[in-house]
């Protein structure tokens, strides 16, 4: 037995539906940051504790304990040794959401929390029993942030993202809010000083710098093969909520279709190209690519290479200049696992390290702005953004969180499988072998089917 806090029951048969249906979407759940990085597990280091410590084991991918988590838990440690506890940060293996459920079915655990969940994986993990609920343990926690989480973040639709059927289940770790990214040379070499204000202005300026881009084969526009990244983010300007009732993305909204539409134009014009669409990333490092829509790594990205002169962002333009600012929006989060050896050192660990204050959570906080995601905490955004000049992108992009939807957690039951269904019909669309209308319905049956067979 173990100190677990809550169960949910995992049958057979329910632990062999969760490893299908993880298998059928593995590598189509991927948000911001770089894929799962396949390395044997690494522990934080430091000497030996001492004689009776309690040893609790945190597993995060390792593109994410380099990012500062594994510096912030051995900030933890200087505290908690002395009253029993050490942490120990492991490196998640390959595959590790398997060997998970098989632990969980085992009874034999040996990881007490994950520093990460992207946003499209929430739900299939709770789907799958890998999560437990966190309400218990957030009032029997020491950690007191953790007990008041509704009014803990800077926006009430990030701890609305944490919740699901009225329970909380996740510790939010980071932020995504999408931008558009552009070098300001190439701009202004097309007369511009800024990114105009509505979709329309914007479509004009890129006719001008295939023009003025032409000698050098700089392409106008990259979008990215990732429907939260450019199309998705593209389309949250064109309507208010992007999900329907069952939080399914809208793709056969009229919205949808003008935004599609929109992108097709600037295919058949050459302001993008379907090559480009395969991986932008290299020709925009090479400074081939003028302006993108992503993640704030793009941003950051180009910057390593050109400086922070000639790479800007802002929230990408609006459909109708009267709008409110909107974008692309959505939560990473950290979790305790189901049958978790010490649950409630798990969930410190993570109101800890992903706390508003504290050594290791200005460690870990100052990470994501090198390297992805945003804070969620008034306190870090106040000390690592409104306080310098590095981000003033940032400063316009929380300005837009208040009006845009967070991606609702239940949309993990349709993002892997929209996501792999709908590109091949998109890129027949923009190739102009079908009309937008015959390749959503197509995309929305496939989807269907798709679930169906889950299901069953």
């Amino acid at each position: 037995m173990n100190d677990s806090g809550p169960r949910h029951t995992l049958t057979r048969r329910r632990f062999l539906q969760s490893t299908a249906t993880f298998a059928a979407t593995a590598g189509l759940l991927s948000a911001c940051a770089p894929g799962q990085v396949g390395v044997a597990p690494q522990s934080d280091g430091g000497e030996a504790q001492p004689q009776g410590t309690k040893d609790v084991y945190i597993t995060t991918l390792a593109a994410f304990a380099d990012m500062g988590m594994r510096d912030s838990t051995a900030l933890l440690n200087e505290v908690t040794e002395a009253n029993g506890v050490r942490y120990t940060l492991e490196e998640s293996p390959e595959g590790w959401e398997t060997k998970a459920l098989g632990m969980i079915r085992d009874d034999e655990v040996r990881w007490s929390a994950n520093g990460i969940a992207n946003a499209g994986n929430q739900w299939n993990y709770i789907q799958m029993g890998m999560v437990q609920p966190l309400d218990d343990l957030l009032q029997s926690s020491t950690i007191e942030w953790g007990k008041d989480m509704q009014n803990a973040f800077m926006y009430p639709n990030i701890y609305e993202a944490t919740q699901f059927e009225g329970q909380t289940y996740y510790i939010p770790m980071k932020l995504n809010i999408h931008l558009m990214g552009y070098r300001q040379d190439y701009i202004e070499a097309a007369g511009y000083e800024a990114i105009p204000e509505t979709w329309d202005e914007f479509e004009v300026m890129l006719g001008k710098l295939k023009e003025t881009g032409e000698a050098e084969k700089v392409v106008p526009f990259a979008a990215r093969k990732e429907i939260f990244r450019t199309l998705g983010t593209a389309f949250t300007t064109f309507i208010e909520n992007p999900y329907d009732e069952d939080n399914r993305l809208k793709i056969d909204s009229e919205e949808w279709l003008q935004c599609i539409a929109m992108f097709k134009r600037w295919f058949d014009e050459g302001y993008t190209n379907l090559e480009l669409l395969q991986d932008p990333g290299p020709d925009w490092q090479k400074g081939k690519v003028a302006i993108g829509i992503d993640s704030h790594s793009w941003i950051r990205i180009g910057r390593s290479v050109w400086g922070n002169d000639l790479v800007q962002g802002t929230v990408p333009p609006k459909t109708v200049a009267s709008n409110p600012k909107r974008t692309w929006v959505h939560l990473d989060s950290g979790f305790v696992f189901d049958g978790a050896p010490d649950a409630q050192e798990g969930l410190d660990w993570l109101l800890s390290v992903l706390g508003p204050d504290g050594a290791p959570a200005d460690r870990y906080w100052s990470g994501t702005l090198s390297f992805s995601g945003m804070p969620v905490h008034r306190a870090q955004y106040d000390k690592l953004i409104a306080s310098n000049n590095t981000y003033p992108e940032l400063v316009d992009a929380y300005e837009a969180v208040p009006n845009s939807v967070l991606q609702p957690m239940p949309a993990g039951k349709y993002y892997p499988v929209i996501q792999a269904k709908i590109w091949p019909w998109l890129e027949r669309y923009w190739g102009g072998e079908v009309s937008a209308e015959v390749a959503m319905e197509n995309t929305l049956s496939e989807v269907e089917e798709e679930l169906a067979k889950q299901v069953g």
